[in-house]
């Protein structure tokens, strides 16, 4: 029974779900074995204590006491166990959905060839579709098939209006909503697997074809195209600008999930512009952020990421928002996984302090952080590097230096990019620790290496060293 299906589904129900599923096995309609409910029973009492407390040579004794074991016996009462929970699975997923229980209960009615049952279950199942908030390819999907039952009535009532250019226009509305949204999905795995490769088929012609059209009027069609224009057009900047307006003000008309993989793809739009200097897109990045998670929409399952919640911090830090950003780390932390929410938090903290020039509270909360994370690690220790140089600790300022040095030269896993950036920075931290500041000559020599030097990490920090000492 290890590792079985069964076994697997009954561990992820929740307490709301085994209290229905032990109302179902009590109804004769749905099942009429007193094993199979014995069974369910003794998996809901021991699944919780492991695997191995729910073998099946245990679970026999728990269902048939008297009996010697019989390995295909077992088995079917475990089939007959699990046949019963996906039938209720299944009726509790359309039951829910009030749109889906009307257009099967339409296409009954019409196969039954009951004309008046079917019209106003027909009639109900649109009014429901209509009013429900969704505007996505759930929306699409459905008044397709709506429209494709309804086309099938001809053959019950010869009387019926034809509706085949609606069927065709609300086909064509949500396939054009699903080709693009799985090119903007192929497009952001390309990103991140360089080697992915894809066919776009017809992709091309359908950008054109939905400019053409009207079809951008419909927010399924419309939040796609506008997200994978922008990602494969970033100087047209037109197109991200239509994707924030939309993300800013389509605001339940798509689930969760699908509008954090728009929030997500807005702000990746943002983010090499920023490193572009295009100081507008911060402001606009933290936004995003800020809304994306006062929304709760940046949330998964209640839980958000560390690089979330350190990227949204770090955005409220380039545009000087620190009241949001200590308020933030306050009210979202207990949405951090608790096995790293200490870390995290104190990081974060440290940050916001050293930006508000708070040296001495940052120092504190840095010589604590210890993570297994190598970035957050290199980015801590430059914190601290930074700390020391702005407040003439030389000597611990080259220790750490040397330290940082060593660090990289162990972590032979890191991207070749950003060790060649923490390499630099860490060379041009030892040339500015030597720098004549009263030399001109010295100073305008190394704003030009500064500027020249790439890749660099804390460019804008070493510029800013020049004019402040």
């Amino acid at each position: 029974m290890q590792k079985s299906v069964l076994t697997e589904i009954v561990r992820a129900l929740d307490k709301k779900e085994v209290r229905e599923l032990n109302k179902w096995l009590h109804s004769p309609a749905h099942n009429q074995r007193q094993d199979v409910i014995r069974l369910f029973d003794f998996l809901v009492k021991n699944l919780p204590n492991g695997d191995e407390a729910a073998e099946k040579s245990k679970a026999w004794k728990a269902v048939f006491p008297s009996q010697p074991y019989d390995d295909a016996y077992m088995r079917q009462v475990m089939y007959f166990l699990l046949k019963a929970i996906e039938e209720y699975l299944v009726f509790e997923d359309i039951s829910n959905d009030k749109v889906q229980y009307q257009l099967s209960l339409s296409r009954i009615y019409r196969e039954r060839k009951l004309e008046k049952a079917y019209r106003q279950a027909y009639r109900i199942g649109r009014e429901n579709l209509e009013n429900q908030p969704l505007r996505d390819n759930y929306y699409l999907r459905n008044k397709f098939l709506f429209e494709q039952d309804y086309g099938q009535l001809t053959n019950v009532v010869q009387n019926a209006s034809a509706n085949l250019q609606e069927t065709a226009d609300a086909l064509e509305k949500w396939f054009l909503a699903e080709k693009l949204h799985i090119a903007y999905a192929m497009l952001a795995h390309r990103s991140v697997y360089k080697t992915a490769t894809y066919n776009d088929g017809m992709l091309s012609e359908i950008l054109r074809y939905c400019e053409d059209k009207t079809l951008l009027e419909e927010p399924a069609i419309a939040v796609y195209y506008y997200a994978y224009q922008a990602l494969t057009n970033p100087t047209e900047e037109s197109f991200f600008d239509k994707l924030e307006s939309l993300i800013h003000h389509q605001e339940g008309r798509f689930t969760l999930s699908e509008f954090r993989t728009l929030y997500v793809a807005a702000i990746n739009y943002c983010v090499p512009k920023i490193n572009q200097g295009r100081l507008e897109f911060s402001r606009r990045a933290f936004d995003l952020y800020r809304k994306g998670l006062e929304s709760r929409v940046l949330l998964e399952n209640g839980v958000v990421s560390r690089y979330t919640f350190g990227n949204a911090v770090g955005a409220a830090l380039r545009n000087k928002e620190f009241g949001w950003a200590e308020k933030f780390i306050e009210d979202f932390q207990h949405h951090l996984d608790e096995k790293e929410r200490n870390s995290i938090v104190n990081f974060n903290q440290s940050r916001v302090f050293f930006e508000k020039g708070e040296y001495a509270q940052a120092q504190r909360l840095l010589m604590q952080f210890e993570y297994d994370d190598v970035h957050l690690n290199i980015i801590a220790k430059t914190m601290l590097l930074k700390i020391y140089f702005e407040t003439d600790e030389f000597d611990a300022f080259e220790s750490l230096l040397e330290s940082l040095r060593t660090y990289l030269q162990r972590k032979a896993a890191l991207d070749a990019t950003r060790k060649t950036s923490y390499k630099n920075m860490i060379s041009l931290m030892k040339k500015l620790l030597q720098l004549n500041i009263f030399s001109k000559a010295q100073k305008d020599n190394f704003r030009e290496l500064v500027q020249k030097t790439n890749p660099l990490a804390e460019r804008d920090w070493f510029l800013k060293q020049l004019e402040r000492r």
